[in-house]
């Protein structure tokens, strides 16, 4: 039974240390990816994973053949504009799947510049499916549910702070 009084079937979450050592393998990659180490961030994912994201197209998974370049020009596009990003994510799930482990958590994207500070520039649903990889984990697939947040004009909405 868990606090909530919610009953838990044998099988159906990882062990509290598997908990744990996959929550610091996302705090390092996020990490990664804020401090804009591409290279580190990319290397989680198998060499045949696909993402699947309204920013690279769509509906339809994207072998890593294909996202691996579009990661690139976009952490290029933020470093020329003087972009930081920031990932901010919570509620973690992980439920094992025949040798595998399906991960879902709730992240909010943050871009920082200086002419506009930090602004919200999406949210969205990941879904993950991680294979364990020696001492650590590969992502298989991601999958993002983005919302629309991306396109708004986030500086008409800001609100002046004092």
């Amino acid at each position: 039974m868990t606090m909530s009084g919610e009953s838990h079937g044998r099988g159906d979450t990882v062990s509290p240390e598997t908990y744990y050592e996959l929550r610091r393998f996302y705090l390092d990659q996020l990490d990664a990816r804020d401090r804009g180490l591409t290279q580190e961030w990319l290397a989680v994912f198998d060499d045949d994973a696909t993402i699947t994201t309204k920013v690279l197209g769509g509906d339809a998974p994207v072998p890593r053949s294909e996202f691996e370049p579009a990661v690139w020009k976009l952490d290029a596009s933020f470093h020329a504009k003087g972009v930081q990003r920031r990932h901010c994510v919570q509620g973690f799930t992980f439920t094992p799947r025949g040798g595998l482990v399906v991960s879902r958590f709730y992240g909010l994207f943050l871009v920082v510049d200086a002419e506009r500070g930090a602004c919200l520039q999406s949210a969205a649903m990941i879904s993950d499916v991680l294979r364990r990889h020696g001492t650590t984990w590969r992502v298989v697939s991601r999958e993002i549910e983005r919302d629309d947040l991306g396109r708004l004009d986030t500086a008409a909405h800001s609100v002046p702070l004092g």
